[in-house]
């Protein structure tokens, strides 16, 4: 009794002597979990599907800033910038090869000596862009340059910026650096100002001086890194987040378009096939039915259609279009007959989803559409047009439709045309600055200039070429083209200036040849000059020549009345609006975080850029 009563107290010595030399164990940290948000409210025939289950986040457009250097102005430029921004600038300079022995070009050019340029051919600028969402790496979007609230920059126009990193906190001017810290994106290239008054201000207001501020550098920021859109859950539960991964990698046959991070979010990414077209992307993914057998989505899809017949315009169309593209080819025997249908929002929605699902009877419903000038949804038809997989059929409906005698129509085929490729457009690229598209219709000229994405100048329809006799002088009279009455030829002469080279030429007065020519292209002229405009100077005189009706088809008849060519320059979207009425950054900013919304509803451096002339 004695021995087995030591034999305990042993043991609970050394248990103790064991727990003394060890840290106290600390209580697991309770589990932190996800907001619950109620249970959506849809009809019965929408049940079943992703959406009813998710919000979808990350579907704003993120803004990323930075301060960046712009050259080779006409004397319009000014660096005054705050202290903190301007040691920024000098250190990416430096970073970037500027005063550097080895770097040719550069070696002679400090930062102090180009910052303090008595010519004022150098700008310090702010820098800002959205990326859009779901942008992978990679993928490219418009960014807006502006002079400095202080600075004296009085015109951006032919401004060069060179690369600029940007990051949500890049245009803090009291932390100028974390744009390089956090990098992402990047942008450079030349500026795109108001054609209307780059060439010549003279007659401008003080107002439309101000806008020569600011420009905007087309297609040229760089997304660094992929941004998936986010289906967050709301009630989160990994069975059914993992189950929704799933049916989205079944769907679309890649285990990388889907990905689980937790209970409670999965990210998705816009595949290549889609074109950059999130908001289609996301609206086929979170009108999955999460039952992907065919009997039942022909059920669905006989469900769906009967409602939109029944209910038409009061029915939630978009997400009826998005259930049938996203339910697959099994459902077109039971959309067809809607193809027909009395209400144009009704045969609108069902030809989309055949449309995307590869039915001619649908392409053909939309080409119709398309030729229908009171109907709401001619445009968007065309639109749908230029987004499917190319075939003989889809291109010869876009080839009539660039005949119509619709201007925004005709537009609008151009670019469904460009969109797949289209042979006929003969393209090409006036020295990495802009490329002239030639698009052959039998309709009768249209000269159109994009704003956004790539510079294009586009002469759709007929040959046009310039009117004789004709005089026409711009940029302060130091460009001008001549036309004598019933001549075959034109002289164009511009003086150039303190670096510009002098131009003297004869030439046909096409207007295809004029804008090749203003770029840069074609054969050196015999005194050796050059002209070497940019794309904001050819759109400006193009658009001059067209607004003073100077331009006329090629086989117009001396003395007979003629259709005028018609110039369009390209509506701004609303997220360059954005862009130009951003409030000033905050300091505290934090990386940007993204709210849930449905869809639909409940229903360049020294190794890039020249020197500075």
């Amino acid at each position: 009794m004695m021995l087995s009563r030591s034999v305990r107290s042993l043991a609970l010595l050394g248990s103790l002597a064991v727990f003394a030399g060890c840290k106290p164990v600390e209580p697991p940290a309770p589990k932190v979990s996800a907001p619950i948000i109620p249970p959506k409210q849809m009809p019965d025939y929408l049940r079943g599907t992703i959406w009813e289950h998710v919000d979808v986040a990350g579907v704003e457009p993120m803004r990323v800033s930075g301060f960046g250097l712009v050259v080779n102005l006409s004397g319009t430029g000014d660096t005054r910038a705050p202290n903190q921004v301007r040691e920024y600038m000098i250190k990416q300079m430096q970073k970037h090869g500027f005063g550097n022995l080895n770097q040719p070009g550069f070696a002679t050019l400090g930062p102090d000596k180009v910052l303090n340029d008595p010519q004022k051919r150098t700008a310090i600028v702010r820098v800002d862009g959205y990326i859009p969402p779901g942008a992978r790496k990679g993928q490219l979007f418009d960014v807006q340059v502006s002079a400095l609230e202080n600075s004296n920059t009085t015109s951006l126009h032919r401004g060069q910026l060179y690369t600029t990193d940007l990051s949500p906190r890049g245009a803090d001017p009291f932390n100028p650096g974390a744009a390089a810290i956090n990098t992402y994106a990047r942008a450079s290239g030349p500026i795109f100002v108001n054609p209307t008054y780059a060439l010549d201000d003279t007659d401008a207001t003080s107002a439309q001086k101000l806008s020569l501020r600011n420009g905007v550098v087309m297609g040229r920021g760089m997304n660094m890194e992929d941004r998936p859109l986010v289906l967050k859950l709301r009630q989160p539960d990994r069975r059914i987040a993992r189950l929704i991964e799933r049916r989205i990698q079944e769907k679309f046959q890649s285990s990388n378009i889907a990905s689980m991070q937790t209970e409670g979010d999965v990210n998705i990414f816009v595949p290549a096939s889609f074109k950059e077209d999130w908001e289609r992307f996301a609206g086929v993914v979170t009108h999955l039915y999460l039952n992907p057998s065919n009997d039942f989505a022909v059920l669905k899809a006989r469900q769906l259609a009967e409602v939109a017949e029944a209910e038409r315009e009061k029915a939630p169309l978009l997400n009826m279009t998005y259930c049938w593209e996203a339910m697959g080819p099994a459902v077109l025997p039971e959309i067809r007959p809607l193809y027909v249908n009395d209400s144009s929002e009704v045969a609108y929605a069902a030809a989309r989803a055949g449309a995307f699902l590869g039915d001619g009877a649908a392409e053909e419903t939309l080409a119709r559409i398309a030729r229908q000038s009171d109907n709401a949804f001619q445009l968007s038809a065309v639109r749908v047009l230029g987004q499917l997989q190319r075939n003989a059929r889809v291109v010869s409906l876009l080839h009539e439709l660039i005949d119509t005698d619709h201007l925004l129509v005709r537009i609008e085929a151009y670019r469904a045309m460009l969109e797949m490729q289209d042979n006929t457009i003969y393209s090409q690229s006036i020295r990495e600055k802009f490329v002239l598209d030639i698009v052959p219709s039998n309709g009768p000229p249209i000269i159109y200039a994009t704003r956004i994405g790539k510079p294009r100048l586009a002469l759709i329809g007929q040959p046009a070429r310039l009117a004789s006799p004709l005089l026409y002088m711009t940029m302060q009279n130091r460009f001008s083209i001549v036309a004598e009455p019933g001549g075959q030829s034109m002289r164009v002469f511009h003086r150039g200036g303190d670096w510009e080279p002098e131009a003297n030429v004869q030439m046909l007065p096409d207007l295809a040849l004029l804008i090749a020519r203003l770029g840069g292209g074609g054969p050196p002229l015999e005194d050796g000059g050059k002209f070497d405009f940019g794309y904001g100077d050819v759109v400006g005189i193009v658009q001059q020549l067209a607004d003073r009706k100077l331009l006329v088809p090629s086989n117009a008849p001396a003395g007979k009345e003629f259709a005028q060519v018609v110039f369009q320059l390209q509506t701004m979207p609303g997220a360059e609006d954005h862009i130009m009425t951003a409030p000033p950054i905050i300091e505290n900013d934090q990386r940007p975080t993204t709210r849930p919304a449905e869809i639909g509803g409940a229903q360049t451096s020294a190794d890039d850029a020249r020197p500075v002339r």
